[in-house]
């Protein structure tokens, strides 16, 4: 059921349970073209809607704000819930650049098991614009001088760091850094969103906010950002902070623990 308490996994082998359920909802949502569709939601960070916040900016209002994390953490759900939609109980996988030093091979195939990937390449589909867009994205990691992968020694030191507004803006530079990195449409805005790895790569950003959340909390917030609507999400900051009331969690991984069990 949509909006039921999820567990958020690190991105694996395609394989692996969690990618299965993944791929599938992927699959299915990039092939509905109304606004239950892939193309849809898409959509909304760049082309056509204009939506996203990035550098304390958005183009439609004047107003500066750090409303990076909390726009793209209400975005995620919001796509969450329409892959949950089509299959229940899935979640976005994050990708731990970290640890996984090149495009994870989940994304890198063309086709698995006798399909087309769907975190392969996503078709990008506007034709509202003059000219329209339609092509399918592209990629070319460790094309761009400009980037590169953050390191856990970097975001160590993001974790270490109590001021939001300090961790707020260097988190958003780490996060530039992988879009580079990863390059293609990765690279443009305007199209990010329809990138399949764009998805992992904000999952793993809320992850580090969500850690950084757990060891110095909220109070660190300024008050005037917490009332900001995060449109068109029907949100505002303060509704974003708490990830366990939005229904979901972060988990290193999907090892069952026994309850119980033996004999006495």
């Amino acid at each position: 059921m949509a909006g039921s308490m999820v567990y958020r996994l690190p991105v694996a082998d395609a394989a692996a349970p969690h990618m299965v359920a993944f791929r599938q909802a992927m699959r299915e949502l990039q092939g509905i073209w109304d606004n239950r569709g892939y193309n849809y939601i898409a959509g909304f960070h760049g082309i056509p809607n204009w939506y996203c916040w990035h550098s304390q900016r958005n183009p439609r209002t004047p107003l500066q704000a750090r409303l990076f994390l909390a726009w793209h953490r209400a975005y995620l759900l919001r796509f969450e819930r329409m892959l949950q939609d089509r299959v229940p109980g899935v979640a976005v996988p994050w990708w731990d650049w970290t640890r996984i030093r090149s495009i994870p091979s989940a994304y890198a195939a063309r086709r698995i098991d006798n399909q087309a990937n769907p975190l392969y390449s996503a078709r990008v589909w506007v034709p509202t614009l003059r000219p329209r867009v339609d092509h399918r994205t592209r990629r070319s990691p460790g094309s761009n001088p400009n980037g590169r992968l953050p390191t856990d020694t970097e975001v160590a030191w993001l974790l270490d760091n109590s001021d939001f507004e300090t961790f707020y803006d260097a988190s958003e530079s780490l996060h530039n850094l992988v879009h580079n990195w990863v390059s293609g449409d990765m690279l443009n805005q305007e199209t990010a969103a329809w990138e399949p790895l764009f998805w992992a790569h904000h999952s793993m950003v809320d992850r580090i906010w969500y850690l950084w959340q757990v060891r110095w909390g909220n109070g660190g917030i300024p008050r005037d950002l917490l009332d900001l609507e995060l449109i068109p999400f029907g949100q505002r900051m303060r509704d974003v902070l708490d990830v366990q009331r939005l229904g979901y969690e972060y988990a290193a991984s999907a090892t069952q623990i026994p309850v119980g069990g033996g004999n006495d």
